[in-house]
């Protein structure tokens, strides 16, 4: 180890634990707007219409998973996707820092090298965060038209 320390700083999405937060509180919102909504018929959801009611033991169990999993899945996409950028970048720019700190022509070189590689990663990573910011808000909007018309 050089004695380098070239730390990113934490991001909120960049943290799991903070992604699946936001998006269990929107799906609980988006629960609980339901239930004022349709009452007892909200049970309707767990249950697909036109299913034979002797599978009723089967898929009411399914679909109640099915459903309260869609928090953390939205939750953890974001968080996943968000993360692994960052780690490319950190590796890289560690890389660059250790090859700088090597002293040598051949450090200097790769150095630039490994700086001249974060530009596009950073617009690559830019992009990533703008899909993900749009996947997360396309999965929000279609849970919400299916908990307003309950399927």
């Amino acid at each position: 180890s050089s004695g380098i320390n070239a730390e990113w700083p934490l991001r909120p999405g960049q943290i799991i634990g903070c992604t699946v937060a936001m998006s269990t509180t929107i799906i609980a919102g988006l629960t609980i707007k339901c239930i004022q909504a349709h009452k007892l018929d909200f049970a309707s959801f767990f249950f697909p219409s036109g299913a034979p009611l002797v599978l009723a033991p089967l898929l009411v169990p399914i679909e109640t998973i099915s459903f309260f999993s869609r928090a953390i899945s939205l939750g953890v996409r974001l968080g996943a996707n968000l993360t692994a950028g960052h780690m490319i970048m950190h590796i890289i720019a560690d890389f660059g820092a250790q090859m700088i700190a090597s002293g040598t022509v051949g450090g200097s070189v790769g150095a630039v090298f490994c700086c001249a590689t974060l530009v596009p990663i950073t617009i690559l990573e830019m992009a990533v965060a703008c899909i993900q910011a749009y996947v997360f808000c396309m999965l929000t909007t279609m849970y919400l038209k299916d908990a307003h018309e309950l399927h």
